[in-house]
């Protein structure tokens, strides 16, 4: 008996989580802005890095790439990474967030904006206590984030993301599966960044 009382109050438990989400999304939804195509410029002293995350349902191949601009736009340096094993696109993001995260703290950033279409894990590592069902990335998330001073969560569309996308794209539709960081901008990205950076 005490066991299925248990049982019964975890379930109710998990239904009122699920009502808070769906709730919290529906006021994000209405809240945010529509998403702009040009490059906005940030608070003086802090960087914004865009994350792109590609993920092929097929062979489990996940490209992730990541952008880290300053306050003006200008690229700073930029990485690819292929991942493979994830059986989700869920699980693509978190792994290649995680590596995001990873690399801002080892290139000792101090004040970053991570930037992608990641709603749930950024909900989840800023209101935890609304996103239960993802106890074990948000505190994943918050631990790495431990190693940089000042950071913030930005929700953005594919449009305003397209550069980091791109270079996670070149994983699993080129099979560019060598990872490395590079001062700059792809060069084959020079158009796209430098009119971002323009803000035209």
């Amino acid at each position: 008996m005490e066991l299925v009382q248990k049982a019964e109050y975890e379930a109710d438990e998990w239904f009122a989580a699920q009502v808070v989400e769906e709730e919290w999304l529906k006021e994000e939804r209405i809240n945010q802005a529509p998403a702009k195509r040009k490059w906005s410029p940030l608070e003086a002293g802090w960087n914004m890095c865009n994350i792109g995350v590609e993920f092929d349902k097929n062979s489990g191949l996940v490209g992730g790439g990541w952008v880290l601009r300053n306050e003006r736009g200008v690229v700073l340096c930029h990485s690819r990474r292929a991942f493979s094993g994830c059986k989700s696109r869920e699980d693509a993001r978190f792994v290649v967030v995680m590596w995001d995260m990873e690399s801002m703290r080892t290139q000792r950033q101090t004040k970053v904006i991570f930037a992608g279409e990641c709603g749930d894990l950024f909900g989840a590592t800023s209101r935890p206590e609304a996103w239960t069902s993802f106890q074990f990335q948000s505190t994943a998330m918050l631990n790495e984030l431990k190693g940089i001073a000042e950071w913030k969560l930005m929700v953005v569309s594919r449009e305003t993301n397209r550069g980091a996308f791109f270079i996670a794209q070149s994983v699993t539709n080129l099979g560019l599966v060598n990872s490395y960081i590079a001062r700059g901008h792809p060069e084959w990205l020079f158009e796209l960044f430098v009119n971002e950076s323009r803000n035209l």
